[in-house]
């Protein structure tokens, strides 16, 4: 296991070096900026070794971009009210007190207005899509025809993950999947519609679904690696924000059915999130190894926005659970059978509780309790996930029988008494309050209720005060973008309407 860590941060090493770099950098075509430079990139691609380097960075650059300035828990949960910032104050805006102002978050603007860095992965995506096919098969010392599918394959579904993290935080992607190996001279781009972002991701879904498969001939890669799976779970996702509930469903069984995935334990559920669990999907690797490090800083990662003392030794919290929503959803008494209480959380009976998804601390001087590290992967797609995108679908379809069933596949899984169906709109609610309860912490609730519409709802005891109608209503829910950056690298960009009603 190690040596294999060692291999793959080495093989993603200097292809991610070339991206950091050119992410700070001022290039004018930052949407079609290749990972590689120009003069190299025909050289580069020419053998086995290259395309799955290629790969490697493709992965290094997606959890750059999620971990980077905390961005993807601050979009999937630090919007849906899970969290106050005592040791934050640069998210003090995104507060119910303060409307959840996206508009101004001071210091973390350059990740969270800027979009760069997702497409620094498109990029690199593109260039294994066009690149890969075209390496002789002589230069392959495993099947070639097989070893290039799973490549590509892994490239549409790791571009597909991008647009749609893309039209869900912004929204209207700038579509690019042409290779550029000259960027400077690649024309400016128009952003297309939230509708034009959606299709593309099931575009490119169908076409790794068809060049990968189910299961691992690595145990290695359990869930790291994405596969046939993956891209169905991703694909039932972004059906239901097409609102394509039968596609959604069948997408959903696709997984469920065929995808040898299962519900982890109860007792075991803290193991989700250590890596490798017969529950995961999809994750990015952040595990710690002596020698080749992945794992998070357990005093400034992200995992450790989290995380205090005495799970790291002498922190002071920052991001603390927001114990009205916590009361909200769950029973948080000492009596409680809800399993995810005392697995996910820490000091419940305090003002100051603590998420513990990602408390799997490692200390590189155990002794001393310094250098902490944690040990925890950043688990994007679950099976959990997928029942319950089951059960909704089915919902949506009036089969109200059988989102029950899909329902309780979670709601037993946390040792809690099986829902008993009341009337539909019971059942909905349920279903997205059984979704906050579970992914508490995993970047997915503020999305789940802006698709859902129950962000705003008034009769929805999750609806989150501060997010008014009219602006939901405007596709206020969608971050800004940083046109002072942006702009003179694609001057036909234009600003989200909301935020630019707001005077950015």
């Amino acid at each position: 296991m190690k040596s294999q860590m060692k291999t793959y941060k080495i093989k993603y090493i200097a292809i991610f070096l070339f991206c950091s770099l050119g992410l700070l950098s001022s290039c004018k075509k930052y949407i079609n900026e290749a990972p590689i430079d120009a003069p190299t990139t025909d050289n580069f691609w020419t053998s086995e070794n290259a395309a799955k380097t290629g790969l490697a960075g493709a992965y290094g650059l997606l959890r750059t971009a999620l971990t980077n300035d905390k961005a993807y828990f601050i979009f999937g949960d630090a919007t849906a009210n899970e969290f106050t910032y005592s040791g934050d104050w640069t998210l003090a805006d995104l507060s119910p007190a303060n409307r959840w102002n996206f508009n101004y978050v001071p210091y973390n603007e350059y990740v969270l207005h800027n979009w760069t860095s997702f497409y620094q992965v498109i990029s690199q995506c593109n260039l294994i899509i066009s690149q890969v096919p075209t390496i002789a098969a002589a230069n392959f010392t495993d099947d070639p025809v097989a070893t290039k599918n799973q490549i590509v394959g892994e490239a549409y579904f790791i571009r597909a993950y991008c647009y749609y993290y893309i039209t869900e935080v912004w929204g209207a992607p700038v579509i690019v999947t042409q290779a550029y190996t000259n960027p400077i001279n690649a024309q400016p781009i128009a952003r297309s519609s939230d509708a034009d972002g959606f299709a593309q991701v099931v575009s490119d879904l169908k076409k790794s679904i068809n060049l990968l498969n189910y299961g691992y001939t690595d145990l290695s890669k359990i869930a790291v690696q994405a596969n046939k799976g993956a891209a169905f779970a991703l694909l039932s996702k972004v059906y239901m924000w097409q609102k394509q509930y039968q596609s959604a469903s069948i997408a959903a069984d696709s997984v469920i059915q065929n995808g040898q995935y299962k519900l982890e334990a109860g007792a075991m559920f803290s193991n989700i999130f250590k890596g490798h669990d017969q529950e995961s999907i999809f994750e990015m690797n952040m595990l710690y190894s002596p020698n080749q490090n992945e794992a998070q800083d357990g005093n400034g990662g992200v995992f450790a926005t989290f995380l205090a003392d005495p799970f790291v030794s002498g922190k002071s919290p920052a991001w603390v659970a927001n114990p009205d929503l916590l009361n909200y959803l769950y029973d948080t008494t000492s009596t409680s059978s809800d399993i995810r209480v005392k697995a996910s959380f820490y000091g419940l009976a305090s003002t100051t509780p603590l998420l513990v998804k990602y408390a799997n601390v490692i200390y590189q001087n155990p002794g001393q309790k310094t250098l902490p590290f944690v040990s925890n992967n950043m688990v994007l797609l679950r099976l959990a996930d997928i029942y319950l995108i089951k059960a909704e679908a089915n919902y949506q379809l009036g089969n109200y029988g059988v989102a029950t069933q899909n329902l309780n596949m979670v709601v037993q899984r946390a040792g809690n008494t099986p829902y008993t169906f009341a009337d539909p709109a019971d059942l909905f609610y349920a279903i997205m309050d059984e979704r906050g309860r579970e992914f508490y912490g995993e970047g997915q609730w503020y999305f789940d209720l802006v698709r859902s519409g129950l962000i705003d709802d008034p009769a929805y005891g999750g609806a989150i005060d501060g997010y008014l109608p009219i602006r939901i209503t405007n596709k206020g829910y969608q971050w800004p973008l940083d046109l002072r950056t942006l702009l003179p690298q694609d001057p036909l960009l234009t600003q989200n309407p909301w935020w630019a009603a707001a005077g950015n």
